[in-house]
Parts: structure tokens; sequence; C-alpha cells
């Protein structure tokens, strides 16, 4: 199977699942429409719309027939796993920011980014998005934030 196809069929599930996530949200019941729902329905437009794009992109630019490999790349892979799970071990005792704030970071150097500056003002740039859209415009209660 060719990296395209893997690519395009993943953002084909991604829209799928956006569009079940969007009317999942018709079964929730109570002060959780006004709530939740709209966090849920605001996560499904997105996540829907940027798969659309990003496949809209692939099918209009993309002519390499590269193929899949997996194995070519395990110790990269492995780093990538395990720092994803000492985040999800730290996200509960730490809160969201301060960890992310050295995931992101760490994920970069490991995808092989070596521009600091650029790594800097990413990592800042998705906490602050992170910190506006949630925190601020959807008042989300996320983990290490206290209002």
């Amino acid at each position: 199977m060719t990296k395209k196809n893997v690519d395009r069929a993943v953002l084909v599930l991604l829209i799928v699942m956006a569009v079940l996530l969007y009317f999942s949200t018709a079964n929730f019941k109570g002060i959780a429409i006004k709530t939740s729902a709209k966090y849920v329905q605001f996560l499904a437009v997105f996540i829907g719309g940027l798969s659309v794009v990003q496949l809209g992109y692939s099918l209009l630019k993309d002519r390499s027939f590269d193929r899949l490999v997996i194995t070519e790349h395990w110790p990269r892979f492995l780093s990538l796993l395990g720092g994803l799970i000492i985040f999800a071990l730290l996200f509960e005792h730490l809160g969201f920011f301060i960890p992310a704030a050295v995931f992101i970071p760490v994920v970069s150097v490991l995808l092989g980014f070596k521009n600091w500056l650029a790594i800097g003002l990413t990592t800042a740039g998705v906490l602050g998005f992170v910190y506006l859209v949630f925190v601020q415009m959807l008042s989300v209660n996320l983990p290490g934030v206290t209002y």
C-alpha cells in the first residue's frame, strides 16, 4: 500500500468519525446540550473540516507512489510512543500546559526539526491557541488551569 493511499484512508476515516461525533451530540441531555455538546461539535467541525481540506489537497497535488515502510524508523517511533506515554502520565499531575510545553519541543526534535526559534514559536503558538480557544472561549476546565 502506498503512503498516499494510507493517508487518504486515514483522512476519510477522520471525516466519517467527525460526522458521527457531531451527530452524537443529539443524544446529550439537560445542561450538557449547551456546554459539552458545543465543545464536541466544535471539535468535530474542525477535525472534519481540516481533514476535508487535507484530503482535497492530497487528491489535487500528490503524485508520488512511495511505499509505506513502517519498520524503517523503529527507534524514532518507539521514542515518540514513549514520550506520549510519559506525557499522558504527567498530564493528570502537572496539568496540560507544563507537560505540553516540554512534549512539543521534544517531539519536534525527535522528528528531525532543528530550528529552535521555529520550535519555540510553534510551542508558544499551540499553547496560546489551546488556552484562548479551550480555556477562554469554550470555558473548558483543563487540568492544571485554575480560574
